[in-house]
């Protein structure tokens, strides 16, 4: 089985891939830390010295690496399902989780995080990015609200979904 992880920003997706690899006794893969083992480079360094254009296009290729991969679960960048086809990608060659949340609570989650370039946009303009990318994400297979359960909560309700609990 083949899970990947779509959300916003603060969704938790990190946290509850983690959960969710320990549950299945899969491999655990977060796309930004492959981009960062590849490049060698932070994200907020690779946004910086050759802009978003350049960057969603090396997390797109490394995207599809990771989705040709064997069993695991895949944590994405909050922008890698709105980019080109990359969710239609991700349906065809996984089970697809959308960590949902209100932008308040997100908001409130990464505000503070200097790790997060689009953060630094502002509140207006990272919640209008939420909500033009929130239609890619609404595609997924499985929702699970992230504002009201736990990270454990969360697994245990995945789970439920693919019918594993």
């Amino acid at each position: 089985m083949k899970i990947v992880l779509v959300g916003f920003m603060g969704s938790g997706k990190s946290t509850v891939g983690k959960l969710l690899s320990e549950r299945l006794s899969l491999p655990f893969l977060d796309l930004d830390e492959e981009i960062v083992k590849k490049t060698g480079m932070t994200i907020p360094t690779i946004f910086s010295k050759f802009g978003e254009d350049t960057f969603r296009e090396l997390e797109r290729e490394t995207l599809l690496e990771l989705l040709s991969a064997k069993e695991c679960i895949i944590s994405t960048g909050g922008g890698a399902p709105a980019y080109k086809d990359n969710m239609d990608k991700i349906n065809k060659n996984a089970v697809s989780v959308y960590l949902e949340a209100d932008f308040e609570t997100l908001w409130d989650r990464i505000s503070d995080d200097s790790n997060r370039p689009l953060v630094s946009l502002g509140k207006e303009t990272v919640r209008e990015l939420f909500e033009k990318r929130k239609p890619f994400y609404e595609k997924a297979k499985i929702k699970v609200r992230t504002d009201i359960y736990s990270p454990f909560e969360t697994v245990d309700k995945i789970l439920q979904q693919l019918k594993l609990l």
